[in-house]
């Protein structure tokens, strides 16, 4: 008998099949050059609009904060040639890495496509070269599998279109694409450790355990640490169980060492990546608005927020008929706006393809790694499980017992992993059929065609129910009662209809091929690409709808009003802030054009501001409706959104732009805003419960004292100040200023306060407080001195020795495998 080794059953004769190119089946034979050249071709069909032209893919984050980041982060870079440390256009400024205020600023693809090309083609291109390279990885996963070559084809081409991953383009969630496309090539790297033992799997290892923290999406690097954990569990157990040597007795000691040395590899990588994971953690844990008083002020705490955008029964059953829930994309007419689920809105779809689920069943009718097979289908049934939020225990489960999950909402985001597991199960039933085919099981033929008609079946009765219109009045009369009479889902009806009769046909058409092989009309070579084909178009069709392109300069022209604001600032050195209240406050365009906001949007902005500008979720900055505020924060006009809330009341416009009807649309006003940087030479002590409350009271004078969290040095008599303060030098990472004074006193800066933030007076060391809750404050004696800032982390400095060690120990140990690998090949 065959040894029973990684993951599979008869692995060793397999081995001359794979080097024929046929594996494991002895399907039909596939080129080596016939993935990738597969893969490039569905790439180039999926984005053509955007690969031949010089549009920008339609991202919704991409097209607020999202490019602003990345666009000054890619200026810093190839203007003054460092890196930024800290960001100042939006909410005050924030840390540039410990906020991940540039999300995947150290991830190498996306730092050398920023560094190349244009940003807003950057950020395009980062996601065509995922989506490119998750078919690959898909492709090598199966392989390390032992599957064949066939296969492995059919699982690359169902990963890479597949609809779970490509419509993560429209609302642009980039990073959610990286994990997604980095999770086979995870994978696939354990699996080759556990199955051989080299020590370039193990470097591996930690080399794409640092690239998935480098993408910053935490919440989907915990779903698939958690899946590959459990995978290296599930292959050491495996081994554990094995014969030994000889075949006398089990091999305990091999499996525990290989999980131990799994364990290391991934711990190194993590060190790998401590210069942006550790920095962020300790950011999020003590100064971002997500600690805890903040969160539990924004509701973003407890089971009903945990559970929010988790997946509902209606996307559920768009595994079967993916027009059934509608969409918001609005790229063909089934998605414009015709979504009538329970989230607020859906502009993704977790889609993985029919005809992938019905070869997924087909894998359990006999085919090899069975052990394999029932790990991974536990995993896509897990992951589906949890998807569902609160309408299975599941989730109920893992939030009470799994520690992390109260920390992330959108339960929906395991979703890659059902997509996952269920297509690698597709790719194992391809290869049962050419088993079968090739060795005229009678028997098993009959099994495979009763799971597939059965399949089939079921989708005819559901495009049946669909045309009568039976379907959703079940499902609004026992289901979902509260979408009965639902203006979209009537509007979506003729599509819904349209998607279960094209879902019914591919069935039809999946199982024809089957049974035309099974009747000898066709070849297995046939019925792979027959197959193959099916997956594209089932992939296809709907990822249309997320792949959307828009012209560039005419969404980044500056509008009047922008061009008015840039005309009265030029040629002045002081530096202002713009208060838009364009998208209750959450607006961040102007900061495309350069100029700071003391409002604006931020996934991880400082607590301390957004206590000072009254700011809870994503709501209105109510606080700076109060006049002394906005002069404090160095407001010096507003953008006023007539067309949302009604004509200002008062006010000195400076511009205004109007409809296509003549109805005001935005009104820029001046506004009387402090200096960004002053001299103050009175100051009054409030704890952080009176400060905010103080300065909104009419007993504070901003330009008159400065509110302090402790008190101020000796020296300061109060009264006014004479003297002068003049920019020098002001970059993301230093400021210079010169100033002069008659008298000692605190040189205020509107910035937001951070412990990162070194000052020194004339050389010498000087304390950066912490002032009106918080901005800066450097206290200066009289007379003239030069003052600089500069911003030096403790946490970046330690974090980045651990990531170069770590990552030197990896590369090491990487070399060395390579060297035994090559003494080794003939």
């Amino acid at each position: 008998m065959a040894k029973k080794t990684s993951g599979g059953e008869g692995r060793k004769p397999e081995v001359k099949a794979r080097r024929s190119g046929s594996g494991g089946a002895a399907g039909p034979s596939v080129p080596a050059w016939l993935p990738s050249a597969l893969f490039l071709a569905l790439t180039l069909v999926l984005f053509r609009r955007f690969v031949f032209s010089d549009q920008m893919l339609v991202g919704n984050d991409t097209l607020g904060l999202g490019y602003v980041a990345r666009s000054f982060y890619a200026d810093v870079l190839k203007n003054l040639g460092s890196f930024p440390r800290w960001a100042p256009g939006i909410l005050g400024g924030t840390p540039f890495l410990e906020a991940l205020s540039g999300g995947d600023s150290l991830y190498p693809p996306s730092l050398a496509l920023l560094l190349l090309t244009e940003t807003y083609r950057a950020l395009g291109w980062k996601l065509v070269i995922h989506v490119l390279a998750a078919g690959l990885f898909m492709f090598g996963w199966i392989r390390a599998l032992g599957a064949s070559r066939a296969a492995a084809l059919l699982g690359g081409t169902a990963y890479l279109v597949a609809p779970f991953l490509v419509s993560l383009v429209h609302p642009g969630h980039d990073g959610k694409i990286f994990v997604t496309a980095l999770a086979p090539l995870l994978f696939l790297v354990v699996e080759r450790f556990f199955a051989r033992g080299r020590l370039t799997a193990w470097a591996g290892i930690g080399a794409v355990v640092t690239l998935v923290l480098l993408t910053t999406h935490f919440q989907m690097a915990y779903f698939l640490f958690g899946s590959v954990g459990l995978y290296a569990i599930f292959r050491a157990v495996q081994l554990v169980r094995s014969p030994g040597e000889g075949g006398a007795g089990g091999a305990p000691a091999k499996g525990l060492s290989r999980f131990g040395a799994f364990l290391a590899a991934a711990l190194l990588g993590a060190g790998a990546a401590g210069v942006q994971f550790f920095p962020a953690v300790d950011y999020v844990t003590e100064y971002s608005r997500r600690i805890q008083t903040t969160r539990e002020a924004a509701g973003e705490s407890g089971r009903a927020w945990s559970s929010s955008w988790s997946l509902h029964p209606e996307e559920a059953m768009g595994q079967l008929i993916p027009e059934f829930a509608g969409n918001d994309a609005g790229g063909s007419a089934w998605s414009a706006r015709t979504y009538w689920g329970r989230n607020a809105t859906r502009d993704n779809h977790p889609y993985a393809g029919l005809v992938v689920l019905l070869l997924a069943a087909v894998s359990f009718v006999g085919a090899a790694r069975k052990g394999v097979r029932w790990f991974l289908a536990g995993l896509g049934a897990g992951a589906l499980l949890f998807a569902l939020g609160a309408h299975t225990p599941v989730w109920g489960l893992f939030y009470t017992l799994v520690p992390g999950i109260r920390l992330f909402r959108a339960p929906d985001q395991v979703m890659f992993l059902f997509g996952f597991a269920t297509i690698t199960l597709a790719a194992l039933g391809l290869d049962r059929l050419l088993r079968a085919a090739r060795e005229d099981d009678r028997a098993a033929w009959r099994n495979i065609q009763r799971v597939l008609w059965s399949g089939t079946g079921l989708m005819v009765v559901l495009a049946l129910m669909a045309s009568s219109g039976t379907l959703t009045s079940v499902w609004t009369s026992v289901i979902y009662p509260e979408a009965a009479g639902n203006p979209r889902l009537e509007a979506l009806t003729p599509y819904l209809t349209r998607g279960a009769g094209i879902a019914a046909l591919l069935a039809l058409a999946t199982s024809g091929l089957v049974w035309a092989v099974r009747r000898a009309y066709l070849s297995p070579t046939a019925l792979m690409s027959g197959l193959v084909t099916l997956v594209a178009v089932d992939g296809l069709r709907v990822d249309a709808s997320f792949v959307q392109v828009m012209d560039f300069e005419s969404w980044a022209a500056p509008d009047a009003n922008i061009q008015a604001i840039r005309r009265l600032e030029e040629g002045r050195d002081e530096p202002f802030r713009l208060l838009s209240l364009s998208r209750a406050g959450q607006d961040v365009t102007p900061a495309m054009h350069g100029i700071e906001l003391a409002a604006g949007h931020h996934p991880n902005d400082l607590s301390r501001y957004r206590e000072l500008i009254g700011m809870v979720g994503s709501g209105l900055p109510q606080n700076l409706l109060d006049v002394d505020i906005r002069r404090l924060l160095n407001v010096r006009y507003i953008l006023w959104p007539d067309v949302e809330v009604g004509s200002p009341q008062g006010g000195q416009i400076v511009s205004r732009t109007q409809l296509a009807d003549g109805r005001a649309y935005q009104t820029v006003l001046a506004e009387p805003g402090l200096a960004r940087a002053r001299l103050v030479a009175d100051a009054v002590v409030k704890s952080d419960a009176e400060a905010v409350p103080y300065m909104l009271s009419d007993a504070f004078d901003p330009e008159a004292e400065v509110v302090l969290s402790e008190p101020p040095p000796s020296g300061l008599d109060g009264g006014p100040v004479s003297g002068s303060v003049r920019w020098v030098e002001r970059t993301p990472n230093r400021l210079r200023l010169e100033v002069t004074s008659d008298r000692n006193a605190l040189l205020v800066v509107a910035d937001n306060w951070f412990p990162a933030w070194r000052a020194t007076v004339d050389g010498e060391e000087a304390p950066v407080l912490r002032a009106y809750h918080s901005l800066r404050a450097v206290p200066v004696p009289a007379g003239e001195h030069a003052v600089e800032m500069v911003y030096r982390s403790e946490v970046v400095a330690r974090s980045l020795w651990v990531s170069v060690l770590s990552l030197l120990v990896l590369l090491g140990t990487g070399a060395l495998g390579w060297a035994r690998g090559r003494r080794r090949a003939p």
